[in-house]
C-alpha cells in the first residue's frame, strides 16, 4: 500500500505541480529517529527515496525547421533572422520561464548574432556578404534555452543561416578595351574575337547578357552572341581595308535591378595576305574535368596546335589572366611552350584544386603571329568533389537530463559539418562510442536520447564519446572508409529535489550573549545539510522569537541580534528554526542564554517632586527622602549599591537618600529666583567607572519673608533753572519704587526725605505724599544736580526701609557767555574705512551745557581734510582721505541769547591726533570687559597726570610685552553691547609682526591684579567670549566668537576738552560652528588659483604651509586659539611620548579667577604611558582612560607615534564621549556619557604644559581634585586638528620652550644619553675657539690698510664685508639643519633707564645690559663660528650687534641712547627709531629664538 501512495502521490506532482512539506523531526541523537508523524504529510525513512519535484527541461522542438532560415547580404545590423522557442511545460515561477542566449567555443568568432533573451527574436549584429572574398554563404548559430528550476536546465539548438544574394556587384571584363584585326576576304558568319566577363554575384544576378549600345556601321559588320560574347562577321568586308570598326561592348546581368559595364572594341580590317592564326588541334576537346585532389603538375591537361597562316611558323601563345579564381586569377593554371615546335603549347596544373572553393574554371587563350594578328579560344575546366574534407563539429557543448526523468529524455543535440561540396561526400552521419548502453543517438539528426532514469547522487555526469562520420570513402586515408571524427561531450544529471534538508545538531546552544549585544552582532550559527546540491536551503525562525530579539540569515543560518536584549525581562530564549528546500523542511532547536551586565539605569520610586522652604533659612534635618533601585537587582530587598550626589553647592544627599539644605536661598531679585530645580543623580553599582546613573528633579519653591528693603526705580528728573517754585507748579516728580519681595511685602510704598538729607536740601526740596517739590529757584551754573536722599518703607510685615538717591538735574538755560577753548581728539584711522566719519565737536570754555542752539561755528582753515557739520552745530566731520599726523584747527564761535547774552565771538582750536591703524592690528587684538568706569571717564585725561586711564593702560601694556608705547593701541573704547553698566576695550602690541591675541591676553593675565589697583578698575573678563552664556544661543546650539569689524562706522568717546575716535569693533555670538581655514597660504606658500592648493615651501607640510607639529622638553608649554562651543566636536592628534607622564593639551580656564566665569575644560595627558582624558562641561569633572578588551592598557612610550581621536556629540538627552587610540575601533575605544550640555571653555588651548599653575586648593575647590596635571609633556604633539580644522603648531601665539617641527637636537642628545653637563662643557670649548678666531680676524684687520674702514664708520658688522661673503644676505645656508639650542619665551627684561634730566652712568646702563644677556637663555648666537661667520638666510639670529643680541623685533627702541651725553650721540643716531628693522626675521611672525 506505501508503493501504491509513493506511485501516487509522484503522479499528482507531476500532473498538478503541487509542493508538499514532509515531515517534521527533531531529536538530540544522531540516529534521526522520528519523534512524531503528521498524517497529512508523507512518511520518510533513511531507506526511501521520494521523488516530489517534476521540473522539465526545456525542448526545441522545432530545431531542425531552424535551418531554413535566411537573411539577405549587406542589411543593417539588428536584421531579423528568426524567432525560436524552447517548450517547457513547468509553471512559469517554477522551471517554465525560458531566456535564451548565444553560445559559442571559448575563443570563438567574433558575435554575428544576437537573440533577445526573453521571445527568442535572433537578429544580426553585423552585415554579412556571401561574395568573394568573405564567401559568406552558410553561418551557424546556437542557441541555449534555460529555464527558472531548481536547478537550472536547459536545451541547445545549432542550425544553419543562409544567407542569400542581393545583386551587389557589377559584371567584370576581362580587359579594359578590345582590338581585333581580321582580313577583308574572312568568310561571313565567321569568329572574329571573344569577350569574356564574369559576375560574383549568385543565381540571375550572376548570368551576364553581352551586346553593343552604339548604333552605326559596325553593326552593319559584326554582331555578338548575347549569351557567350563571341563575335561573328555577318557582312563581307572586301573592299574596307584599312578601315576601323568601332563600338561600346556593354555586359548586364539578369538582377532584378540591373548592373552592367562596357568597354570599347575597336577592329581594323587587314589586307587578305594577313591571316590569323587556326586551331589545327585542341586536345581534348570539350570540357576538361579534373578531380579536386589531382596533383600531377607535370601532365600536360591541353594540347594547343596552331597554324601562323603566314610565311614565319612562329607563333605566341599567352593564358590570360582574369579578374577571378575563375578566369585564373590565382594562375591555378599554367601554359608551356613545346620545346619541339614553335606551333605547339601545353596547359599544366600549377596550384592544388578545391571543389569547395571554385567548382569550374574558365581558361582564355590567345594565339598571335608575327603579324599581329590573333585568336582567342575559352577553354572550360570542370572540377570534380572527392572526399577530403572531415566532418567537424560545429560547438562544443554539454547536455543534460534530469534525474529520474523517464527513458527517451532528450539529453542533447551533436551536429558535425562536411565541408564537402556534394551530397555524395558531405552527408554526415553519427553513432556512440561510450555508454551506449544508457545513452543512443540519432544516425542522421544526432540527437542523443537517455536509455534510462538516472540518480544524481550515485553519478553526476557521463563523458559521451561520440563519432561523426561522412557517406563516401575517404579520399585522404584511402582505406576504403569514410572521413571521421571523434569528440567527447559532457551529459551532466541535473538534480531534482528528492531530498530533505538536515540539520547537523538537532539542539543548538547559544551562551554568554551578554544583554548589551549590538544590534546585527552575530550570535551562532545553525547548519543544515541537503544531498540535493541545487536545492536551496532557507533558514527561518519559527518559534520562540519573544519580541522579534532575533533574526536569521535566511540563506546562512547566522542568527543575528534584532532588537536591544535585556537580562532582566528573559534570560532564556528557544528558538525553532526551520530549514526549507522548496519541498522538504526540518526542525532544530536553538537555546540562547543571556548573560547580565550593568546596563539598566537606576529608577527612582515616587516622591513628591515640589518642596516648600521658607527663603533664607536652613531647614533641620531632610527637606525628602529619595529612594533609587537598581533594575539589574531583581531582589529589591537586597542591597541596591547606589550612591546619589548633587551638583548644586546649596543642597547635599546622603547615601540613604537624605536630601537636606546646606545654605540660606535667596528667592528675591536680583541674583535669587522663587524657586531652585535640583538634580539628584543616582549612580549604580556603588558608582564604579562603568556604573550607570540616573537623575530625578526636585522644585524648591521658596516662601517669601521681607527681607528686601524697596528702592527708587526713577532716579534722575530734570528741573528747569530760574523757575520761581512760588508761580506755578512746583512739583518735580512723581515717586516710583520697586521691590524685590513678593507683592505681599512690597507696595504701597511710603516715601520721606532721609534723616541724612542736609539742611540745604531740606530747604530746597520737600516731599508731599508721593510727590517732590521745589521750594527755591535754581541756578544750573552754581549746582548742575542735587542727590537727594529719600527713606522708602515697603507694606511688609515687619515693613523695611532703605535710602534711595534722586538726583535732579538743573535744566540749563543759557545765561552765561561763551570764551575761548581749547581741546583734543585722538583718530584711529582703520584702513577698511570707506566714507568721511565724524569725529567730535567744537569745544569753548561756556558754563552753560545745553547752548548749541544759540551758537555759530566758523572753520578758518583745512577746509580740505575736516569739515562742520550742517546738521549738528560745531560737530567736525574728517575726510577719509587724510594722512597720518597732527592736524591743528581754527574756529570762530559766535554766540547770541537776548537779552541774557549779547552776540558776541569767540576762538577754539582743535588738535586732531591721527593715526592709521591697519587691519591685521584689529584683527590680532586682545580684549579686555571692564567694570568700574564709563566711556568717557576711561578717555578723559586727568588735570594732574594729563594722562587718560586709556593712556596709562597702553603706557603699562608696552611694559609688560616689552616694546614701546609707539607699538601698543588700545583702539576701541564702548560700551558693552549687552550690559550698559560694562566697558569693553580692545588693543594690540606688535614688534615686527603683531602679536596674536593668545599672547597679549596671556600677558594681561599676568599682571591682572596689578593693573586693577593701578587703573582702580575690575577686569570682568580677559579675552571676551561670549559664548559663556548657553542662553545665547540656546541650549544644545552651537556658538563661536565672531570680531564684527565696522568699515563705515568709529566707535566715539565724546568729552568736553578730550574726545577719541577708535575702531567699532565687538565679539558677537555666532550660533554655528564655525570652519576655521586660512584664506591664503602660510609661510611664503602658493595657492593655486584654479584649485585652491597651496604649494609651500620645504617643511611647511600643512593644507595651507603650516607647521603641523612641535615639541617639548618637559618644562615647556605653546599656546594657541581655543576650541568653539560645537555640538559635535572631533579631535584629531598624534603624539609621540619620550616620557610616560605628561600633559597633551589643556583646553580650559588660565587662572582661578577665570574659572569663577566657566570651570569647563578638557585636558589629554598621559599617565603611566596610558592616555587620559579629563572632562568638564559644567557638572562635574571625570576621566576617561583607555584600556583593551583584555582590561591591559598600552603605553603609547614605545618609541612610535600614535593618533588620538576624541569626539564629543551633544543630544538632548545626553553628550556621548569617544575617546580612541590607533583606529583600535571597538578593541580599545572607550565611551562615557555625560549630561547634556556642550563644553563652553573660558580660555586658550595649551599644549605641552601649563602657563600657569593651579594650587591644590584651587584645583580641589574647582574641580574636585579631578584636574589637568601640571608636569610638562616630552616628546613630539604633531597634526592636531579640531573638526577637520589644521592647528599650525609650529607657529604658536605664546610659548616657553617649545621647539617647531620637531627638530631637537638637544632632546635627541638626551634621548640618545649624553649628559647635560658635558654638552656644556662641549658649547665651552665651542666658546674659546671663536674667542681664538675673533683674535685672528682682529688682527687681520689691523693690518689690512687697503680695507681698512674710516674709524667713525660704524656699522653692526664686527668682521669685515668681505669676509661675509659680500653681504648679510650672500651665504645662503640654511642653518635650521644645526640642532639649535633650547628657546623660550624671554625673561622680564630690566627696565629702560628713564631720563628725569641728569645723564645716567653709562657703566651702569652696559653692565646691566651684560649681566642681562650672559643670563638670558633665549640669548644667540653663541660663540661657535657657525654662527659668528654666517649672518645669512636660515640664521635665526639675525644681527650680531651687541647692542641688539638680547632684544626681539619689538625691543629696538633705543631713544634713551640720547641722554647718554654727547659722546653718544651718533650712536643715538644710528638706532634712531624709524618703525622698522631690516635686521629682522624673514617670516613675519615672531621668531623662535
Amino acid at each position: 500500500m506505501e508503493l501504491i501512495f509513493f506511485i501516487l502521490l509522484v503522479i499528482g506532482l507531476a500532473a498538478g505541480q503541487t509542493q508538499l512539506t514532509t515531515t517534521s523531526f527533531r531529536g538530540e541523537s544522531s540516529e534521526n529517529a522520528v519523534d512524531f508523524v503528521s498524517s497529512s504529510k508523507p512518511i520518510r525513512t533513511k531507506s526511501q527515496k521520494i521523488t516530489t519535484d517534476s521540473n522539465k527541461k526545456p525542448m526545441f522542438t522545432d530545431c531542425d525547421s531552424y535551418n531554413m532560415a535566411q537573411v539577405k547580404e549587406e542589411q543593417d545590423k539588428g536584421t531579423f533572422v528568426i524567432q525560436v522557442n524552447a517548450r517547457d511545460d513547468d509553471p512559469p515561477n517554477a522551471g517554465g520561464t525560458v531566456t535564451y542566449k548565444i553560445v559559442k567555443r571559448e575563443g570563438g568568432s567574433k558575435d554575428y548574432f544576437t537573440i533577445d533573451s526573453t521571445t527568442g527574436e535572433v537578429r544580426t549584429s553585423t552585415p554579412f556578404d556571401r561574395d568573394e572574398p568573405f564567401n559568406q554563404k552558410e553561418m551557424y548559430v546556437t542557441i541555449q534555452a534555460t529555464d527558472n528550476g531548481r536547478p537550472k536546465l536547459s536545451d541547445i539548438c545549432t542550425f544553419k543561416v543562409t544567407i542569400t544574394d542581393i545583386n551587389d556587384n557589377s559584371p567584370q571584363l576581362d580587359q579594359q578595351d578590345y582590338i581585333a584585326q581580321v582580313a577583308e576576304d574572312l568568310k561571313v558568319k565567321s569568329e572574329v574575337m571573344r569577350i569574356f566577363a564574369y559576375d560574383i554575384d549568385d543565381g540571375n544576378n550572376s548570368k551576364l547578357t553581352y551586346g553593343f549600345n552604339v548604333s552605326n556601321d559596325f553593326l552593319n559588320f559584326f554582331r555578338i552572341d548575347p549569351n557567350t560574347g563571341v563575335v561573328y562577321l555577318q557582312q563581307s568586308l572586301a573592299g574596307y581595308k584599312n578601315s576601323r570598326f568601332t563600338n561600346q561592348v556593354v555586359v548586364k546581368d539578369n538582377g532584378a535591378l540591373p548592373k552592367s559595364t562596357d568597354a570599347p572594341i575597336s577592329i581594323v580590317v587587314v589586307g587578305s595576305d594577313k591571316k590569323s592564326p587556326t586551331i589545327e588541334k585542341l586536345t581534348p576537346d570539350g570540357v576538361l574535368e579534373l578531380k579536386e585532389n589531382f596533383n600531377n603538375y607535370s601532365d600536360h591537361l591541353v594540347t594547343i596546335v596552331a597554324r601562323s597562316n603566314i610565311a614565319d611558323n612562329e607563333i605566341a601563345f599567352e593564358l590570360i589572366k582574369g579578374k577571378t579564381p575563375q578566369t585564373n586569377k590565382e594562375q591555378t593554371f599554367a601554359l608551356t611552350p613545346s620545346t619541339e615546335n614553335t606551333y605547339s603549347a601545353y596547359i599544366t596544373l600549377a596550384r592544388p584544386l578545391d571543389y569547395e572553393t571554385v567548382t569550374e574554371y574558365s581558361l582564355s587563350v590567345r594565339i598571335k603571329n608575327k603579324d599581329i594578328m590573333d585568336i582567342s579560344i575559352d577553354i572550360p575546366v570542370k572540377v570534380l568533389d572527392v572526399n577530403d574534407e572531415v566532418p567537424t563539429f560545429i560547438e562544443y557543448l554539454k547536455g543534460s537530463v534530469v534525474e529520474n526523468d523517464d527513458p527517451g529524455a532528450q539529453a542533447m543535440v551533436v551536429r558535425a559539418f562536411d565541408k564537402d561540396g556534394t551530397s555524395e561526400n558531405n552527408v554526415v552521419s553519427y553513432d556512440l562510442q561510450t555508454h551506449a548502453d544508457v545513452f543512443s543517438i540519432d544516425r542522421q539528426s544526432g540527437v542523443i536520447k537517455s536509455l534510462q532514469g538516472f540518480d544524481r547522487e550515485l553519478v553526476k555526469v557521463y563523458n559521451v564519446k561520440v563519432r561523426a562520420y561522412d557517406n563516401s570513402p575517404s579520399a585522404l586515408l584511402n582505406n576504403g572508409r569514410p572521413n571521421e571524427i571523434v569528440q567527447i561531450f559532457q551529459i551532466s544529471i541535473e538534480d531534482r529535489n528528492d531530498n530533505a534538508p538536515k540539520f547537523t545538531q538537532s539542539v543548538y546552544n547559544c551562551t554568554d550573549i551578554v544583554e548589551n549585544f549590538d544590534i546585527g552582532k552575530d550570535v551562532g550559527e545553525v547548519k543544515a545539510v541537503d544531498q540535493d546540491s541545487a536545492s536551496q536551503i532557507i533558514y527561518s525562525i519559527v518559534d520562540g522569537n519573544i519580541g522579534e530579539a532575533f533574526y536569521i540569515e535566511n540563506t546562512t543560518g547566522r542568527i543575528k541580534v534584532k532588537n536591544k536584549l535585556d537580562f532582566e525581562t528573559i534570560e532564556q530564549y528557544k528558538l525553532r528554526v526551520r530549514a526549507f528546500d522548496g519541498i522538504f523542511e526540518d526542525f532544530a532547536m536553538v537555546q540562547i542564554f543571556i548573560s547580565n551586565v550593568n546596563d539598566e539605569r537606576p529608577v527612582f520610586e515616587k516622591h513628591n517632586k515640589t518642596i516648600h522652604i521658607e527663603e533664607e533659612t536652613i531647614p533641620d534635618g531632610c527637606i525628602i527622602h529619595v529612594k533609587a533601585y537598581d533594575p539589574d537587582i531583581r531582589d529589591r530587598t537586597a542591597d541596591q549599591h547606589i550612591v546619589y550626589t548633587v551638583e548644586n553647592d546649596f543642597i547635599r544627599v546622603t547615601s540613604d537618600g537624605c536630601v537636606s539644605i546646606t545654605k540660606k536661598l535667596d528667592r528675591d531679585r536680583p541674583f535669587g529666583s522663587p524657586s531652585r530645580q535640583v538634580f539628584i543623580i543616582a549612580y549604580d553599582n556603588d558608582g564604579a567607572p562603568n556604573s550607570m546613573s540616573n537623575a530625578t528633579e526636585i522644585i524648591i519653591v521658596l516662601i517669601d519673608i521681607n527681607d528686601n528693603a524697596p528702592f527708587l526705580n526713577v532716579t534722575e528728573v530734570v528741573w528747569p533753572e530760574n523757575k520761581d517754585p512760588h508761580e506755578g507748579d512746583n512739583q518735580i516728580t512723581e515717586l516710583s519704587a520697586d521691590d524685590y519681595d513678593g507683592p505681599e511685602n512690597g507696595p504701597p510704598f511710603i516715601y520721606q526725605l532721609a534723616d541724612e538729607a542736609s539742611d540745604d536740601i531740606r530747604n530746597k526740596f520737600t516731599i508731599m505724599g508721593l510727590t517732590l517739590h521745589a521750594l527755591v529757584m535754581f541756578d544750573r551754573e552754581e549746582k548742575k544736580y542735587y542727590d537727594i536722599p529719600i527713606l522708602v518703607t515697603d507694606s511688609g510685615n515687619p515693613p523695611l526701609s532703605k535710602v534711595s538717591i534722586l538726583r535732579v538735574v538743573i535744566g540749563d538755560v543759557n545765561d552765561n557767555p561763551a570764551k575761548d577753548g581749547s581741546s583734543e581728539i585722538f583718530v584711529y584711522k582703520y584702513e577698511n574705512w570707506n566714507k568721511d566719519i565724524t569725529i567730535g565737536r567744537v569745544y569753548v570754555e561756556d558754563p552753560d551745557d545745553w547752548d548749541l542752539p544759540d551758537k555759530i561755528f566758523l572753520q578758518l582753515d583745512y577746509y580740505d581734510l575736516f569739515l562742520l557739520s550742517k546738521h549738528d552745530p560745531g560737530m567736525i566731520i574728517m575726510s577719509n582721505g587724510i594722512s597720518e599726523g597732527k592736524y591743528f584747527l581754527r574756529f570762530n564761535v559766535t554766540e547770541e541769547n537776548l537779552p541774557l547774552i549779547p552776540r558776541h565771538t569767540v576762538f577754539a582750536d582743535v588738535t586732531v591726533t591721527v593715526k592709521e591703524i591697519p587691519q591685521e592690528a584689529v584683527v590680532k587684538s586682545g580684549s579686555v570687559r571692564i567694570v568700574g568706569s564709563s566711556i568717557e571717564e576711561f578717555v578723559e585725561k586727568s588735570f594732574t597726570t594729563n594722562l587718560s586711564k586709556k593712556d596709562e593702560l597702553q603706557q603699562h601694556i608696552a611694559e609688560i610685552v616689552n616694546t614701546s608705547v609707539a607699538n601698543v593701541d588700545v583702539f576701541t573704547v564702548m560700551t558693552t553691547p549687552s550690559n550698559s553698566s560694562l566697558i569693553d576695550v580692545r588693543f594690540s602690541a606688535h614688534g615686527s609682526p603683531y602679536y596674536a591675541p593668545e599672547k597679549l591676553n596671556n600677558k594681561l593675565t599676568d599682571y591682572q591684579e596689578k593693573l586693577e589697583i593701578e587703573l582702580d578698575m575690575t577686569f570682568e573678563m580677559i579675552s571676551i567670549n561670549e559664548c559663556l552664556n548657553e542662553n545665547t544661543c540656546g541650549i544644545g546650539n552651537s556658538c563661536f566668537n565672531k570680531l564684527n569689524i565696522s568699515d563705515d562706522e568709529p566707535a566715539v568717546v565724546y568729552t568736553n576738552r578730550t574726545s577719541f575716535v577708535g575702531v567699532k569693533s565687538f565679539v558677537e555670538a555666532k550660533c554655528d560652528c564655525i570652519d576655521i581655514m586660512p584664506s591664503t597660504c602660510l609661510n611664503g606658500g602658493i595657492m593655486d588659483e584654479y584649485t585652491g592648493i597651496c604649494s609651500c615651501p620645504v617643511g611647511y607640510e600643512g593644507p595651507f604651509c603650516e607647521i603641523l607639529s612641535v615639541a617639548f622638553y618637559g618644562n615647556g608649554w605653546a599656546m594657541y586659539r581655543g576650541f568653539e562651543a560645537c555640538n559635535a566636536t572631533e579631535i584629531i592628534l598624534s603624539v609621540a611620548p619620550r616620557t610616560d607622564n605628561g600633559l597633551i593639551f589643556y583646553a580650559g580656564p588660565l587662572t582661578y579667577r577665570h574659572a569663577l566665569l566657566s570651570k569647563e575644560f578638557m585636558s589629554l595627558e598621559l599617565r603611566d604611558g596610558v592616555p587620559v582624558l579629563k572632562i568638564d562641561n559644567g557638572f562635574h569633572p571625570i576621566e576617561v582612560l583607555t584600556k583593551y578588551n583584555n582590561g591591559q592598557a598600552k603605553s603609547l612610550n614605545d618609541g612610535a607615534a600614535h593618533k588620538i581621536r576624541i569626539t564629543l556629540v551633544y543630544s538632548k538627552t545626553e553628550t556621548n564621549l569617544e575617546l580612541e587610540v590607533d583606529d583600535c575601533k571597538s578593541t580599545c575605544m572607550q565611551f562615557e556619557t555625560l549630561p547634556a550640555r556642550l563644553l563652553r571653555i573660558n580660555g586658550p588651548l595649551q599644549v605641552g604644559g601649563l602657563s600657569k599653575k593651579f594650587s591644590e586648593e584651587q584645583y580641589k575647590m574647582l574641580w574636585n581634585s579631578i584636574a589637568p596635571t601640571d608636569v610638562g609633556f616630552q616628546g613630539c604633539i604633531k597634526n592636531l586638528t579640531f573638526n577637520n580644522n589644521y592647528y599650525n603648531l609650529g607657529q604658536p601665539s605664546d610659548f616657553l620652550e617649545a621647539i617647531p617641527d620637531c627638530s631637537y637636537g638637544m632632546q635627541q642628545a638626551v634621548s640618545f644619553g649624553i649628559d647635560s653637563n658635558f654638552l656644556v662643557a662641549i658649547l665651552v670649548c665651542v666658546a674659546v675657539l671663536i674667542l681664538l678666531l675673533l683674535a685672528v680676524v682682529v688682527h687681520r684687520r689691523k693690518h689690512d690698510n687697503l680695507n681698512e674702514k674710516d674709524i667713525d664708520d660704524t656699522t653692526e658688522n664686527i668682521i669685515n664685508y668681505e669676509d661675509e661673503g659680500g653681504g648679510e644676505c650672500d651665504a645662503h645656508f640654511n642653518l635650521s639643519v644645526f640642532p639649535m639650542a633650547p628657546t623660550k619665551e624671554g625673561i622680564q627684561r630690566s627696565e629702560n633707564p628713564e631720563v628725569n634730566g641728569t645723564e645716567p652712568d653709562i657703566s651702569v646702563f652696559l653692565d646691566t645690559k651684560k649681566h642681562s644677556c650672559d643670563k638670558d637663555p633665549e640669548n644667540l648666537p653663541y660663540d661657535d663660528v657657525r654662527h659668528y661667520a654666517y649672518e645669512g638666510d636660515g640664521n635665526s639670529t639675525g644681527s650680531l650687534s651687541s647692542l641688539g643680541s638680547c632684544t626681539d623685533d619689538g625691543d629696538l627702541d633705543f631713544n634713551y641712547l640720547s641722554s647718554f651725553g654727547k659722546r653718544f650721540s651718533k650712536l643715538a643716531d644710528m638706532y634712531d627709531y624709524d618703525g622698522s628693522d631690516d635686521d629682522t626675521q624673514n617670516g613675519g611672525d615672531e621668531a623662535w629664538c
